[in-house]
Formats: structure tokens, sequence, C-alpha cells
């Protein structure tokens, strides 16, 4: 499903716009297989695609290793060390198998809202106890559930960047700018899957100094400023 729907979101169909430059592309492959080495997964087929969007802040990595990164994100990450620290994030929710949890999580709440509509259906209040047990199962659940897989995908991303050679301590500058850039524009930590910057901030300090045990080990990589794609400026 992941190889499949990684042909849908960056084939040539989609209409997506793959950059291959290698000013720009070249980085994001030579972290990509660092990373992927340091992951030992050999069952996977990593590819790491960049995607001219200067509008869309996002990467994302689909199970089996299958990585995209839109051009938009490059002013967050600014250089080689914060590409891997966002890459090593989105890396772990692949081998965290985060998308396989959330796709039965969901699979569940959907099975719960269509046996309460079944059950509510000859109340004249039915369509509103459904509509509060939907919301009570996304706030109660699905979010928070997804706030957890965001703090694993933190924690354990960073010590895989670390490991690959990439220094950890890029992640409190990467979500300082992440905060700056997402000020005025976010909901409530309560009703988003993602934690707030600042309390992921607060977590990387926390993870710090394991996260540098495993950098003093590696094989440390040069650290190289991000040519900013066309488009997209650094702030």
């Amino acid at each position: 499903m992941g190889s499949q729907a990684y042909t849908e979101m960056t084939g040539p169909a989609s209409g997506a716009k793959v950059i291959t430059d290698p000013r720009y592309a070249g980085p994001l492959q030579e972290v990509g297989k660092a990373l992927a080495a340091a992951a030992n997964k050999p069952d996977y087929q990593w590819e790491f695609k960049l995607i001219d969007d200067p509008k869309t802040v996002n990467a994302w990595c689909l199970p089996g290793g299958k990585i995209a990164f839109y051009t938009a994100i490059y002013p967050v990450l600014v250089d080689t060390d914060g590409m891997a620290i966002v890459m090593g994030h989105e890396i772990m929710h692949a081998i965290l198998e985060h998308g396989n949890e959330r796709m039965s999580q969901n699979l569940t709440s959907q099975a719960v809202m269509a046996a309460a509509a079944v059950g509510f259906s000859n109340s004249k209040n039915g369509e509103y106890v459904v509509a509060a047990l939907g919301a009570g199962a996304a706030v109660g659940v699905l979010l928070p559930y997804s706030r957890k897989h965001e703090s694993e995908a933190d924690q354990q991303g960073l010590y895989l960047a670390a490991k690959a050679g990439y220094n950890p301590e890029a992640a409190v500058a990467v979500w300082e700018r992440m905060a700056e850039m997402s000020k005025g524009k976010r909901p409530p930590e309560f009703l988003s899957t993602h934690p707030d910057p600042l309390n992921r901030i607060a977590n990387m300090k926390k993870w710090m100094p394991k996260a540098l045990e495993y950098y003093a080990a590696s094989q440390k990589k040069p650290n190289q400023k991000l040519a900013m794609p066309p488009g997209v400026g650094a702030k």
C-alpha cells in the first residue's frame, strides 16, 4: 500500500513536480542514504524525492521507506543536520508502524460509530448522540493517540539522526523555527494530531544527553547549508 500510494502521490500521473537538480535534491539523497543505513532495515526499498511546492511545509515517509520532502520546508531545515532531524522523525513513523496502528484505530472508531448509529436509530435524539460520540472519539482517543506517535517518532528519530552522524542539537533550532512559522496558525494542542512545537523543544532537550552519546559514537557527517530551491526564500 505504501509503494502504491507513493506512486500515486509522486509519480508522473500525480501532477507533482519532482526536483532532480542535485543542488537541491542531492542533500536529500545523501542524508536519506545515511539514515537508511543507520536504520538497518534491509527489507525496505528506500526512495527519496523532493517535490517542488513552495507553500507546503511538510515531509513524510510511507511504509517501506518511501520518503518525500516539499521545498517549502527547506527554510525550516536550513542545513543537512536539520534535514536529518526531520527525516529521522518521518522514518521512525514507518519503522514503528504508526501508519498500521492509526489505520486500526480509525477502523475501530468507524465500527463503534456504525454500531451506535444502528442502536440509536429509533431515538429522536439519535443523530446528536452519534455526533457527540464521534467528537468524543476524536478528541479523547484518536488525536491523543496520534500525538503519542509524534512524540515517539521525535525521540527515536532524534536518536536515529545522531547514530547516522548528524548533530542532534540541530533539533532545537528546527522546532524553534517551526514554532515561529506556525505562530497563530495552530489549533490548541488537545485538538491537534501534533504536539505543540514548544513542548517538542522541551522534550528534545530532555532527550539530548542520550542523543549526544549516540552522536559521539557515530561517524560524524559534515553539516552543509541547504541551497534554497527556486521560489523558496530562507527567513
